[in-house]
């Protein structure tokens, strides 16, 4: 099922058996070419758009995303720990 463009959902960078590292809840805003700040990851092709609750934008080539309930199942036993997207593409980068 196609998530529904404002929908609420959660975005993760990646995670191991005990922690979760999550760039943060948003909004999906529908799918575009990631702008170049994505850096390596742009493409050229639509990738979905997730707004974060703290302004960033995050594509969906650049984490795993689900609605937001699916997230909080995901890591209700688990660490989570804050990924800054613009950290995370500086890296991408070097």
């Amino acid at each position: 099922m196609k998530t529904p463009v404002g929908s609420r959902v959660g975005a993760i960078s990646h995670s191991d058996h005990d922690t979760v590292y999550m760039f943060g809840f948003g909004v999906y805003e529908g799918d575009f070419v990631p702008s170049d700040e994505a850096g390596g990851f742009n493409l050229g092709i639509p990738n979905p758009r997730i707004r974060l609750d703290s302004g960033k934008v995050v594509y969906g080539c650049e984490c795993w995303w689900m609605p937001e309930y699916q997230v909080k199942q995901l890591i209700v036993t688990r660490n989570v720990v804050l990924a800054d997207i613009d950290q995370v593409r500086r890296r991408s980068r070097s």
